[in-house]
């Protein structure tokens, strides 16, 4: 059985919540069942050069972010300058993504309003990230903490691929119409 490395970075302010904190219990709870089959580690990202310095140097097979996201509107639509916010007040833009060392990665989630476009799927993609998960739309810590749940457990304890791991996610969290629509790329 083949071993998750998972990296968990909570770019969210301290005072608020997050679905690391959420994940990082449900990974611990999973320890006891699944002894050998994820590693994880969390770490609280203090600023830009940190969030970019995690990146770089770590190279686990997943990583899930949390933060704040933003894509700026051209002519009436989205997807140009799609950036993820540090602590609310650093921006990292694709670009600065692009710019990082090639790192093979399975699958990079980030778990922030409106990082679905393109532009910063790609520049994951193009570092060596087989899949890219983001939310089309705005994103609630809440359901981003049951929609990961429900496909973490598909995916890394239940060894269903990454499409039907994300479907199943998708179906299975769509309770209400507060739900966000989420996106991958590969």
């Amino acid at each position: 059985m083949s071993r998750f490395e998972i990296l968990l970075l909570n770019c969210t302010r301290n005072e608020e919540p997050s679905e690391v904190n959420f994940l990082s219990e449900f990974f611990e709870m999973m320890r006891i069942r699944y002894p050998k089959s994820i590693v994880f580690s969390s770490v609280e990202i203090r600023s830009k050069n940190d969030f970019l310095n995690q990146l770089s140097l770590s190279s686990p097979n997943i990583v899930h972010i949390a933060a704040h996201g933003y894509s700026k509107k051209s002519k009436g639509r989205r997807g140009k300058r799609t950036s993820i916010w540090i602590k609310d007040d650093e921006e990292v833009t694709s670009q600065e993504i692009s710019e990082l060392p090639k790192r093979a990665r399975k699958l990079v989630s980030v778990s922030a309003c409106l990082t679905s476009y393109k532009d910063l799927a790609n520049s994951f993609l193009n570092k060596g990230t087989e899949h890219y998960l983001a939310p089309k739309t705005e994103v609630g810590w809440v359901e981003a903490a049951i929609f990961f749940v429900t496909f973490y457990k598909r995916y890394l304890y239940d060894r269903k691929s990454f499409e039907d791991s994300f479907y199943y996610a998708r179906h299975n969290t769509k309770l209400s119409k507060d739900f966000p629509e989420y996106w991958y790329s590969e």
